[in-house]
C-alpha cells in the first residue's frame, strides 16, 4: 500500500513494544514498514502468527462482545505508523484504493484459512510438521531468537512432552537440525510418523 505512504508518519519502535487491540481499543491500524511483529490472543496466550514487514494489522473490527484481547509485539527494531481506521477508510476512498485493499484482504483471508487447516490436521505429528515448515520460513534473524518447542506450543497448545518427543525423533532421524533448541534446518520431513 505504498500509495498511502505520504499520509503515514512512521516512527522507530524498540524491540518488545506492545500494542493492544480489544473490543474497547480497536480504532487504530498499525502499518509496519520495517521489522517484524508477533500477534498473541489473550487471555489464553495463543500465538496467532509472526509477521514480517511490510504488514498492516488492526484493520478488521472485533465483535463488541468479544472477550479476547490481541497483543502486537515488536520482535526486532521496527518502523510503525499508527492511523485511525476511519482515516484509513477515508484515504482508501479518496485515492480509489478499495479494490487493491480488498484484494489484499482476500489474500490474507485465504492464508488464514490455510493456517487453520494446518492446525486441525488429524495427528499431533502433522501439526508439528506444518509448524516446523512455517518456522523454517521465518527470516533467520527472527528465527534465531525463537525456541522451536516454544513456537510450536504457543501456536498449537500441544503438550511440551509430545512436541519434544517428536522433535527429538526428527533430529535423531536426521530430518531436522536443532541447536540449543533453535531450528537451523529442515530437510524433507516424512508424511507419517
Amino acid at each position: 500500500m505504498k500509495q498511502l505512504d505520504p499520509f503515514l508518519h512512521y516512527h522507530p519502535v524498540a524491540v518488545n513494544t506492545r500494542y493492544v487491540i480489544s473490543a474497547q481499543q480497536q480504532s487504530q491500524c498499525y502499518f509496519v514498514r520495517s521489522g517484524a511483529i508477533s500477534m498473541y490472543r489473550q487471555p489464553d496466550d495463543i500465538l496467532i502468527d509472526l509477521f514480517d514487514a511490510p504488514t498492516l494489522r488492526g484493520v478488521i473490527s472485533l465483535p463488541a462482545d468479544t472477550l479476547s484481547t490481541y497483543i502486537i509485539k515488536t520482535l526486532v527494531p521496527s518502523e510503525i505508523a499508527i492511523l485511525e481506521r476511519e482515516k484509513l477508510f477515508a484515504l482508501l476512498t479518496e485515492h480509489n484504493l478499495w479494490e487493491l485493499f480488498s484484494r489484499h484482504q482476500l489474500a490474507i483471508g485465504s492464508m488464514v484459512i490455510e493456517k487453520m487447516f494446518k492446525l486441525i490436521t488429524p495427528t499431533t505429528y502433522n501439526v508439528v510438521r506444518h509448524q516446523l515448515y512455517e518456522l523454517i520460513n521465518i527470516p533467520t534473524e527472527i528465527r534465531e531468537t525463537i525456541l522451536a518447542e516454544t513456537y510450536i506450543r504457543s501456536k498449537t497448545r500441544l503438550s511440551r512432552s509430545g512436541i519434544m518427543r517428536i522433535l527429538s525423533d526428527l533430529k535423531d532421524g536426521g530430518y531436522i537440525v536443532i541447536v540449543k533448541g533453535v531450528l537451523k534446518e529442515v530437510k524433507h520431513l516424512p508424511e507419517n510418523y
